[in-house]
This record gives structure tokens, sequence and C-alpha cells, in this order.
């Protein structure tokens, strides 16, 4: 059985399953009834960082793989931050999106 501890899951890269960078693992929601990780929140990088006020939410149906060196998202994720972020910046408004 292969486990990760909560200091290399935290901080850990994150990224598309076509390669595209998304951030890092900065948390994740634990249920306290199944002990199950039920989402995580991922801190963008670069421009993305200063755009969103708040982690992107990844629930763990969207993780492909994780491993002690990244973990690997569904490629829908990627346009989801793309939404949030177009929305952060006036180019979409919530009732177009």
């Amino acid at each position: 059985m292969a486990f990760l501890d909560e200091k290399t899951l935290l901080k850990l890269p994150v990224e598309t399953k076509s390669g595209v960078p998304l951030g890092r693992v900065a948390g994740f929601d634990f249920d306290v009834e199944t002990h199950a990780i039920l989402r995580y929140r991922v801190r963008p990088r670069g421009l993305a960082s200063g755009m969103l006020k708040k982690p992107l939410l990844i629930s763990r149906e969207q993780v492909l793989s994780i491993d002690a060196e990244k973990m690997v998202v569904d490629d829908n994720v990627e346009k989801a931050m793309e939404l949030a972020k177009a929305k952060a910046i006036g180019l979409v408004s919530e009732a177009k999106a």
C-alpha cells in the first residue's frame, strides 16, 4: 500500500493530463465519517494566482493519479480555472457562466 504524508501532499505540484501546470496542493477537505479526502485545494501559479482570490477546488473524482512527485488531474480542471480567471477580470459574467 502506497501512502503520502501531509508534508508531501501539501505543496505537491498539480498538472493536467495534457501536462499543463495548474499550481500546488494548498490543502484538502476531509470527510470525518468516511475518513476520505473529498477535494483538494490547489493554489494557482503564475498570473492566475493574482487573479483568483480562492484556491481551485478539485474533487477526488477529477484526480487521475497521485504520487510523491505530482498530482495529475483531468483536463477539464484547466477549463474550470480559465473560466474562473475570466470571471475574475470581468470577461464573463456569472449569468453567462
